[in-house]
């Protein structure tokens, strides 16, 4: 599973979810806790890591290729956390190299809560490449299991650094915990930078408690060595603006990601 990893304290495998089969297809499941809430509604960024998995492990069956998430786009209600939100995939296209899929999120009592659509690429493993964890489709809700949830909010676990708030620039080492097998930094982990961003800028300009309701990455090459900082702007002049966020791998000077992110008042 190219963007999951299995160990246990990796950040994203401790966000709260579990995964089942029902008729053979395979089900996400996230129970919000706190620590994975922005001011009482759930981080998009969280629900790309469903997206992700959700739509990336049926996908992802062939040991000599790594499946690469290459652009998504999340969509949400600036909502209180359901108790529980239910994740279904669709294939909406599937070729050699490439893929795309939609991933429908439901609450706890059935209705819409959330929606996501996702792009793959295929790429071959090299010899030199980090070993590809080896697991079989019907163990994949084993991978979850032993998972310890996170003990202190998202942010602070992922160790995201503030830097200037007014300019959306915040700043995370790329640290074991946060990376994928292939040796990057993990798809919701980049989602998740990104939503730190905008946040902070549109919560420091506007003096208001900002939730990111909706995010498009476009995953543009592999993180190195980082940090990873970011160099956001608004794209106009209120609140409901779009930020653009950069993502820049320090070691190299190279964008790793462009995002496209907006907010809305929490509550």
């Amino acid at each position: 599973m190219t963007d999951l990893s299995t160990a246990t304290d990796s950040v994203p495998s401790r966000l709260g979810v579990s995964t089942r089969f029902e008729e053979g297809e395979l089900v996400l499941e996230l129970r919000p806790r706190p620590e994975v809430l922005c001011h009482g509604s759930v981080r998009a960024s969280v629900l790309s890591f469903v997206v992700d998995v959700a739509a990336g492990i049926p996908l992802d069956r062939d040991p000599g290729f790594w499946t690469l998430t290459t652009d998504m786009s999340v969509r949400m209600g600036a909502v209180p956390a359901p108790g529980y939100v239910e994740a279904r995939n669709q294939v909406l296209r599937k070729g050699t190299r490439s893929a795309t899929c939609l991933v429908e999120l439901t609450e706890d009592r059935g209705r819409p809560f959330a929606t996501g659509a996702i792009g793959f690429s295929k790429v071959p493993r090299r010899a030199d490449d980090p070993p590809k964890p080896n697991v079989a489709f019907g163990e994949v809700p084993l991978m979850f299991r032993d998972a310890v949830p996170l003990d202190r909010p998202l942010r602070e676990e992922a160790g995201i650094e503030v830097v200037h708030a007014v300019d959306g620039v915040v700043q995370v080492e790329v640290t074991p915990e946060l990376r994928n097998p292939a040796g990057t930094l993990q798809g919701a982990m980049v989602a998740l930078v990104a939503e730190a961003a905008a946040e902070e800028l549109v919560s420091a300009r506007f003096g208001m408690p900002a939730v990111v309701t909706s995010l498009d990455l476009r995953y543009l090459r592999r993180t190195q060595a980082g940090p990873v900082r970011t160099r956001s702007r608004l794209l106009g002049s209120g609140w409901d603006a779009a930020v653009q966020v950069d993502v820049v791998d320090t070691s190299t000077g190279e964008v790793t990601a462009l995002v496209l992110a907006g907010a809305s008042k929490a509550g």
